[in-house]
């Protein structure tokens, strides 16, 4: 008989209702956050100038203008983020092999607490400059809502891609790849 009342429509129609309606939830509220925003992608990169806290000389800052003519490969993490401290020393290796040969990668570090990030670069023999987005300026500019996001600068200041979670090292370098066979003319 309970099967009977299922069917009748008092409450199976109710069910369905509260299904569509999780559905729509999930769609409009959920999956954006898990999907990266690619609206950059083929733009310009915003600029930005921020103070390096390490990886450079006190009182260094990074002026993304400046790196123009060089791929630059954005990192932005934090320390409390557990996917972050496994793809920054990657990055590491990726910048270490690139160095001199026309890629920049920079760390930046958002929605952390002042001081942290230098004192985990040291923790972890980071090399590659890190730089403070104190209030998650530049993280917001760049549609950044997951940690870590990967954002690659081609050398003629354009966003090539933007990747949201663990990328492993294959993944990267080809991305590297593409962005560094792209030069001004």
């Amino acid at each position: 008989m309970a099967e009977r009342e299922f069917y009748s429509g008092k409450i199976l129609y109710p069910t369905i209702v509260a299904l569509v309606a999780l559905s729509i939830l999930f769609g409009v509220a959920i999956l954006p956050r898990l999907l990266p925003d690619t609206a950059l992608v083929g733009r310009a990169a915003p600029d930005f100038s921020l103070d390096v806290v390490t990886g450079g000389a006190e009182g260094d800052r990074i002026h993304l203008k400046e790196l123009k003519g060089q791929a630059v490969l954005l990192d932005f993490w934090a320390t409390w983020c557990e996917p972050c401290q496994v793809v920054a020393p990657i990055l590491d290796r990726v910048s270490r092999k690139h160095q001199g040969k026309g890629l920049v990668v920079v760390g930046v570090n958002t929605s952390d607490q002042p001081g942290r990030a230098s004192l985990f670069a040291r923790k972890k023999g980071l090399s590659y400059p890190i730089i403070y987005d104190e209030g998650d300026d530049v993280a917001q500019r760049y549609g950044v809502s997951n940690l870590p996001t990967l954002v690659l600068i081609d050398a003629l200041g354009n966003v090539v891609a933007v990747r949201t979670g663990l990328e492993d090292e294959g993944a990267i370098e080809d991305l590297v790849g593409k962005a560094m066979a792209r030069r001004p003319l």
